[in-house]
């Protein structure tokens, strides 16, 4: 039985990358990396990226922890303490369809994202666009296109 669980916990950890939820991505100079769809996992969610769009990434040194939805990355990052304000985070556009630092970016509400957060990132700026910090502040206290309200709201349904 003990066999049983530890061999089951060693599968668990390294599926999810360990315990930092890394992807095993390295970045040589500290800029975003592409990958494979299906071959990394969201360390939140843990769902398998479907491809770049949508995705977001944490940049630590080399060490690159990937995300599929920017929801995602913004909960993981509170939960581990990472001050996006002092962190290298990217997320790639939907409109220019490349990495940018996800500060820079404006993010559509409505957008249908892989965890129905809805805050879909672009480089170019829109009249019901918002920043990151709105966009942040938004995700952590929930008002997000899951809360069936605030679909409502913005969607009408």
């Amino acid at each position: 039985m003990r066999v049983w669980l530890a061999a089951a916990m060693l599968l668990f950890f390294i599926g999810c990358g360990g315990s930092g939820g890394g992807s095993g991505l390295k970045s040589a100079n500290g800029a975003p990396v592409d990958f494979k769809a299906g071959e990394i996992a969201c360390p939140e969610c843990h769902m398998d990226l479907k491809g770049l769009k949508d995705s977001a990434e944490l940049i630590e040194g080399e060490k690159v922890t990937v995300f599929d939805d920017p929801g995602c990355m913004v909960l993981w990052m509170e939960k581990h303490g990472i001050d996006p304000a002092k962190a290298k985070i990217y997320v790639y556009t939907r409109d220019t369809k490349r990495w940018i630092p996800a500060q820079k970016a404006r993010y559509s509400q409505t957008d249908a994202t892989p965890m129905g957060y809805g805050f879909g990132a672009y480089e170019q700026g829109a009249k019901d666009r918002i920043p990151f910090d709105e966009m942040r502040l938004r995700v952590l206290r929930g008002l997000t296109l899951k809360d069936p309200k605030i679909r409502k709201k913005l969607l009408g349904y």
